[in-house]
């Protein structure tokens, strides 16, 4: 396989995308394991996590940041912390807001 690009997705894209696929053709052993761990971790669907990314952009985060937002879904400042860890100033404004936006989908 050639990779042609390469571009960051959610667990819940990825899981789409394979879901997708299994409709089509059996998966591979690889495949479908992937399948079956992201079915029980990933905690948002797609559609929500397209909206959450939206969301985040205003915030200057980096894409990796905001994936990780997505995935690991942080409900505390400790949290989102150790996700923006690369960041050498944390205002508690950004952090605020990860933490509302992020709430509107774990309810």
């Amino acid at each position: 396989m050639i990779i042609k690009n390469k571009v960051g997705i959610s667990n819940a894209q990825a899981l789409k995308i394979l879901a997708d696929k299994a409709k089509k053709r059996e998966l591979m052993p690889e495949q479908q394991q992937a399948h079956d761990f992201l079915k029980e971790t990933t905690k948002i669907k797609e559609k929500d996590a397209e909206k959450l990314k939206e969301e985040l952009a205003p915030l200057g985060l980096k894409e990796g940041q905001v994936l990780n937002i997505i995935n690991v879904l942080p409900t505390d400042e400790a949290m989102v912390k150790l996700i923006l860890k690369d960041e050498k100033d944390i205002k508690k404004e950004t952090l605020k807001k990860v933490l509302d936006a992020v709430a509107i989908y774990t309810k």
